[in-house]
């Protein structure tokens, strides 16, 4: 009778304290959806297939938003068919700023960004980085150990036109190129604020990507290990090998005038530049 007292009282405890957090969570949630509304208050919303773009009124850009909107569908689908991963069932909520100016000032945010499943997007951009960081974590729920591999995921689809195979080889030609070692030490490449160490590493990327597969690629971004005991025991060769490897796929797709731009003229799996 005693131990059933006991138990009882436990039940108890761990009932009431369920009911508390709930309560707490509640109002923890209501306060936050009040704090948007009235910091979105008034803003209207267009909705397509599993795509909501939230846009102040009078959004110079307007008129746009839904070729916007179909835009992001496709852009998703494509990118899920590089990773091999399902197209997220959840719907994606684009919060669209009407400038570089309204942007940071209501999200505190030098750039445009993504957390959990909303964009928050502002102009100048292109839609494929924050797009990649929305996706990212749905296919690898980890960060990488070596930075340059996320950084060059979002360059590589981030829809800019850019052929990054070229501006790989044109680093090599200038004698600029940082090499493999080096680029995946770097803890200073950023999608944010610069194409040189990010550019090499989306043609990497696409290039373990197309050469070993998702999969392959997929094991480094979650290896551990230092670098090159990882590329050894992935690959099977030294890190300088792998680079050789890379460097023949760059001058075999690259497009030999090495320019940077075109309007869609990558190569490899889905290729090293966005478009």
């Amino acid at each position: 009778m005693t131990q059933n007292r006991m138990n009882l009282k436990g039940l108890l405890s761990l009932m009431a304290a369920a009911l508390i957090c709930t309560f707490c969570c509640s109002k923890r949630q209501n306060a936050d959806t009040s704090a948007a509304s009235g910091k979105y208050g008034g803003w209207q919303t267009f909705s397509h297939q599993n795509v909501r773009i939230v846009y102040p009124p009078g959004h110079p850009l307007e008129a746009d938003i839904p070729e916007m909107a179909a835009r992001y569908v496709v852009s998703i689908e494509r990118n899920c068919r590089f990773f091999e991963m399902p197209v997220p069932v959840e719907t994606l909520v684009v919060m669209y700023y009407s400038g570089f100016g309204q942007g940071p000032e209501l999200t505190g945010r030098q750039y445009p960004f993504a957390f959990g499943d909303t964009i928050h997007f502002w102009l100048p951009s292109f839609l494929g980085p924050t797009l990649m960081q929305y996706l990212l974590p749905k296919w690898q729920n980890i960060e990488p150990k070596y930075p340059f591999l996320k950084h060059g995921l979002i360059a590589l689809l981030d829809y800019s036109g850019q052929n990054y195979h070229s501006m790989t080889q044109r680093y090599l030609n200038e004698g600029n190129l940082i090499h493999l070692a080096a680029l995946a030490a770097d803890t200073a490449v950023s999608s944010d604020t610069e194409r040189y160490q990010s550019a090499e590493a989306a043609s990497f990327v696409d290039f373990v990507a197309t050469y070993f597969g998702i999969k392959g690629l997929e094991i480094l971004y979650r290896a551990r290990a230092p670098f090159e005991s990882a590329v050894q025991g992935i690959f099977m060769m030294p890190v300088d090998s792998l680079e050789k490897l890379w460097l023949g796929f760059v001058n075999d797709v690259a497009p030999k005038d090495t320019a940077t731009t075109g309007s869609d003229s990558r190569s490899g799996s889905e290729s090293a530049g966005g478009g």
